[in-house]
């Protein structure tokens, strides 16, 4: 008998302990929170966070062209994806670097002035040094021939050549451009003297600053190929507030 009322004492007493932390859990809720739904609502909850320039992006004529945009936003680079419901996501986050005198208006700027212009633009093709990395995107492999053309009749293009070209030799910059991705800046038209060989690639070890491109570390150029895929635009913006502008 003795051991009978042990028993029940033990089971009175686990589900005592049970109730207390069913209760608890509850109370966190607050009176009148918790419903059938309540599963339901805090994992959506949970995972579905607004993003101020997510829903910036969304409203910009560029997210009608692209589902996935490279956001440069100051030394801020993040790559944004359009999710199946319209929504925008971000995929990345990281430090970048830009030209030497800052950012410019992309119809304001010049060869030589060292500017990265502001705007958004398609990337029109990866490249690099060697077989395609891992990349979506259509890759372009450099070759001792490989010319980004400074001159009139090929401006702003690249020139595959076995006599020098004027303008960048592709294949002297084995640093910055083992992995890189071409900007549309300066196309359609194509105006010359505007500026050619705008670049996204790898970090100069010496410096941050560039001629006009925008830069990121090796690592995070190759991740940012083996993310990003073909129809792929990068907008670039002082801040925030100009995103709604393109």
């Amino acid at each position: 008998m003795k051991q009978f009322k042990s028993s029940v004492h033990i089971i009175i007493m686990a589900m005592t302990m049970a109730l207390c932390t069913a209760f608890s859990a509850l109370a966190e809720f607050g009176p009148g929170a918790v419903t059938e739904d309540t599963v339901i609502y805090t994992e959506v909850k949970a995972d579905r966070i607004s993003d101020p320039i997510a829903e910036k992006l969304g409203k910009t004529m560029t997210s009608q062209l692209t589902d996935q945009i490279i956001l440069v936003n100051d030394h801020n680079l993040t790559l944004w994806n359009r999710q199946s419901d319209g929504s925008w996501e971000k995929d990345m986050d990281v430090y970048c670097g830009y030209g030497r005198n800052g950012l410019k208006p992309y119809n304001e700027r010049k060869e030589g002035d060292q500017t990265t212009p502001i705007g958004s633009f398609p990337i029109l093709h990866s490249f690099g040094f060697g077989s395609n990395p891992g990349t979506a995107m259509t890759w372009r492999e450099i070759t001792e021939n490989s010319y980004w053309s400074g001159e009139k009749a090929t401006y702003n293009t690249w020139v595959e050549s076995s006599t020098p070209v004027g303008g960048e030799h592709l294949s002297e910059y084995t640093i910055c451009y083992k992995y890189a991705m071409a900007i549309g800046f300066n196309i359609n038209p194509t105006v010359y003297k505007r500026g050619s060989a705008i670049f996204l690639h790898c970090k100069n070890p010496a410096e941050w600053g560039s001629a006009g491109c925008v830069s990121v570390t090796e690592d995070n150029m190759l991740t940012l190929l083996k993310k990003c895929h073909d129809g792929c635009y990068i907008m670039i913006v002082p801040n925030e507030d100009y995103i709604s502008n393109f």
